[in-house]
């Protein structure tokens, strides 16, 4: 058991055992017969000496023997590990992960160790013959109630019970056990480092969001812009997200934005804000398709969009997608509105007044009224529209939207629908239904209690959004509308990055603002990464942006963009690597092609025997027997390991160093108020998965606030 050795051989039996009792039947046997042991130099100071040296061998023995039990129990049947959350240590310097060790060459080595032939007997316990005749003997004292108490030795899971029961856990226990000798220690991510982002990747139903819910806790206590994107509708991560707000007295600050159940969602306007005019046109336009012959459509689209976005923003109208569906279902109505307002500036007067129209209404009515026919390709339009059309031709006007408006007005309505046809169809599921109330608000309803909020709001009073896509029912609309927030998300980076979250304060309101850390925690962010993401991953971080996203596969990434170089363009810009089980090798390979080789020993017999050929001799032969230590280098993480995690375990990558950890359990209840108490009941109902998968992390239910 020294641990400077190079061979540990922690799986062998515990022959402290016989040794610890050695030397407490002789502590035992010196206090009652001293005689037997010295003779006549027995004196009563002499033999509470040595009794007491024995017996404090004895404990020495003893406790080596329980640690290495102990250990040889965990690799089966590992600690439960649960935690409330008033608990977690919230720091503005490090970031809680779970419980864990710093995974070196030495545990690499006792994992090799685990699967070696000779230690098969660990690995299948439940197949030795004692285990198997423990297990028979409980079946039928268990018959009788009054035998069935007796059953409690044999069944007790405790590390002293050599035939305990291995309860079935998915994953091999092992993995995590090697590094219990020591002990495990609070794993922690720097704050700092979080800028780097981090890409948390694991199959389904093995802890992804429940890691969510830890970090989105911490920051949620430590007074941080917190928005967490959901796409799947997990009841749970919204439980958890309110829950935290209200103890840390944030419940105001909460938004709860889900297309699922529009009449209790909060309302967002995805292009209702922006830096520049033409991000709302390219927020619509990077939904369309844009491979091959859709590339140039696209362009059409984008530019179409962009023509009612300036008309809209002069107006003095919101732009949202029901403004542009409408308008640019007929772009006639919005003609006659932009060229009224052009005609009316003091600048155009003078233009009119040349042209002989000193009254332009009157001008444009008598041109309706006339004879004049318009072009083939306008008969089918508004000739109101058309006559104002014409009399700014006729005036010699100039002004950029007024001409691209017209432009677009002169096309044959049918052959220009043809080039913006992949719009509508999109524009359609944007404005269907209940969803068209969130995603297009009425500014100037008053009676609608469901708040309007902004990402400029929200960061700059310390908001916590959760967003629920309901990606299970529609998952185009979800991911139309989780692109168009991270674009948002991403022009508000760009704002920041250049004038700081108090741009356009006054300078007393400046003084008061709090600057926070915006944290971003994308759950099945394959179902929201676009090529938006990039820019976000490569420059937010300066902006004080810091991104946690979670997916289950690469391939997932890949699939999203049909490029491999666009994925890897992705993952390289996430700089922390958090990854539980997986079940795909190219995944696993994140992590283990970042890890060098390890050398790890192995204790090998060697015998022989060789004649002795001297007739002088009185030896026929000559025997040697050897133990020798070879070294080979094997990966310092195997990725078939990652393969086999059991759930709620990961390995961190973090600054460098990889750590493995397990993550906690929360087991507090919260309350919740009636609307979203009501709606996480739904979600259950709705979203709920394979329950008997899930048992390791199912919290309390919720009881309604008052």
């Amino acid at each position: 058991m020294n641990r400077k050795h190079p061979v540990e051989n922690l799986l062998r039996p515990a022959y402290e055992t016989m040794s610890a009792a050695a030397y407490g039947l002789a502590g035992t046997l010196t206090l009652l017969s001293p005689a037997v042991l010295m003779g006549a130099l027995s004196t009563p100071s002499l033999t509470y000496g040595i009794a007491a040296g024995m017996f404090a061998r004895c404990a020495q023995r003893f406790l080596q023997a329980r640690k290495l039990l102990k250990y040889q129990y965990e690799m089966h049947v590992l600690p439960t590990y649960e935690i409330d959350s008033n608990d977690i240590p919230v720091s503005k310097e490090n970031l809680f992960l779970g419980l864990g060790f710093e995974w070196t060459a030495r545990h690499t080595q006792r994992r090799v160790d685990f699967d070696r032939q000779e230690f098969d007997w660990h690995k299948y316990r439940h197949q030795t013959r004692k285990y198997k005749t423990a297990r028979a003997l409980e079946k039928i004292l268990k018959r009788s109630a009054l035998t069935a108490w007796i059953t409690w030795a044999s069944s007790a899971q405790a590390w002293f019970n050599p035939v305990a029961p291995v309860p079935y856990v998915e994953g091999i226990p092992a993995i995590h056990a090697v590094g219990l000798w020591e002990g495990e220690v609070p794993v922690y991510e720097r704050q700092s480092e979080r800028v780097a982002h981090t890409f948390v990747v694991g199959t389904t139903r093995v802890g992804k969001t429940r890691l969510a819910e830890v970090l989105i806790a911490q920051d949620i206590h430590n007074n941080e812009v917190v928005i967490v994107f959901d796409p799947k509708g997990d009841a749970d991560l919204l439980k958890r997200t309110y829950i935290e707000a209200v103890k840390a007295g944030r419940a105001h600050q909460f938004y709860c934005f889900h297309l699922g159940y529009p009449e209790l969602s909060a309302r967002y306007n995805p292009v209702g804000s922006f830096s520049r005019i033409t991000e709302p046109a390219s927020r619509i336009a990077g939904q369309l398709p844009g491979e091959g012959n859709s590339a140039a459509f696209r362009e059409f689209a984008w530019r179409y969009v962009n023509v009612i976005a300036k008309a809209l923003t002069a107006l003095g109208k919101p732009i949202t997608y029901d403004n542009i569906l409408h308008y640019g279902s007929n772009i006639d109505p919005l003609l006659y509105e932009y060229l009224s307002l052009v005609f009316d500036l003091p600048s155009s007067e003078e233009a009119l007044n040349r042209a002989g129209h000193k009254n332009w209404r009157k001008s444009v009515q008598a041109l309706v009224e006339s004879d004049r026919k318009a072009d083939k390709a306008q008969a089918s339009r508004d000739r109101k529209a058309w006559a104002m059309a014409e009399l700014y031709k006729d005036a010699g006007l100039m002004d950029q939207v007024a001409g691209a408006l017209i432009k677009t007005f002169e096309y044959e309505k049918s052959f220009y629908d043809k080039l913006v046809a992949s719009l509508f169809p999109l524009l359609e599921k944007l404005t269907s239904g209940p969803t068209a109330e969130l995603l297009s608000p009425d500014y100037f309803d008053m009676d609608d209690p469901r708040p309007i909020f902004d990402w400029d709001e929200i960061i700059r009073t310390g908001g916590i959004v959760y967003v629920g896509l309901d990606a299970l029912t529609d998952a185009e609309v979800a991911q139309a509308v989780g692109n168009s927030m991270f674009a948002d998300l991403t022009s508000r980076a760009g704002a920041l990055y250049k004038f700081g979250q108090t741009h356009g304060l006054s300078p007393e309101l400046a003084q008061m603002a709090t600057r926070r850390m915006i944290c971003i925690h994308a759950d099945e962010f394959n179902e929201l990464v676009g090529k938006e993401f990039v820019p976000m991953a490569n420059k937010a971080g300066g902006a004080g942006f810091r991104l946690t996203v979670y997916t289950q596969t690469l391939s997932d990434i890949k699939a999203r963009f049909g490029d491999d170089a666009k994925a890897g363009q992705v993952i390289g810009n996430l700089g922390n690597l958090i990854m539980l089980r997986v079940k795909e090798q190219a995944t696993a390979k994140l992590l283990t092609d970042l890890l060098q080789d390890a050398e790890v020993n192995q204790l090998t017999l060697v015998s022989g025997t060789s004649d002795d050929t001297n007739p002088d001799s009185p030896n026929d032969f000559g025997s040697n027997t050897q133990q020798r230590i070879s070294t080979q280098k094997v990966p310092l993480v195997a990725p078939g390991d990652l393969t086999r995690l059991p759930k709620g375990h990961a390995y961190a990558m973090l600054g460098g160093k990889l750590y493995k950890l397990r993550l906690p359990l929360f087991k507090e209840t919260g309350e919740l108020p009636k609307n979203l108490d009501f709606l996480c009941k739904q979600m259950k109902a709705k979203y709920e998965t394979n329950g008997a998968n899930d048992e390791w992390f199912n919290l309390s239910d919720v009881r309604v606030a008052a």
